[in-house]
């Protein structure tokens, strides 16, 4: 089973996020904002981070920047992009920064077995 650090600030989305993922049975980290994030990226290795774009102090672009200038590609999470906004210019800024995917937020249990069994985690 992934291990999986969520970095999302709005308590709703937390809990929405945290009940899919018991329900399928994965481990998981919250992280309120991206500073969180990267600290608890240091301190333990996770598989992916489910990454919201718009957080408050560091946003979920600038994080992901830091992670893939922070950690070799082996040693590095994939990265999904949180979003509510699913433009095309909102991917391509995601991409850009180094993000792997996207879910849509608000998340079903559907998207969240497709986006990990795209990685190889079959749940």
């Amino acid at each position: 089973m992934p291990k999986i650090l969520i970095a999302e600030d709005s308590e709703i989305n937390q809990k929405i996020i945290t009940h899919l993922l018991r329900k399928l049975g994965i481990e998981y980290a919250i992280a309120a904002n991206g500073i969180i994030a990267l600290e608890m990226l240091s301190k333990e290795k996770y598989d992916f981070v489910f990454m919201d774009v718009m957080m408050p102090e560091k946003n979920g672009l600038e994080a992901t920047r830091d992670i893939i200038r922070g950690y070799a590609p082996e040693n590095r999470p994939i990265i999904i992009a949180l979003t509510a906004n699913s433009s095309l210019e909102d991917k391509v800024a995601c991409r850009e920064a180094g993000m792997s995917d996207f879910l849509a937020k608000p998340l079903q249990i559907d998207d969240v077995k497709m986006v990990l069994s795209k990685y190889g985690f079959n749940v």
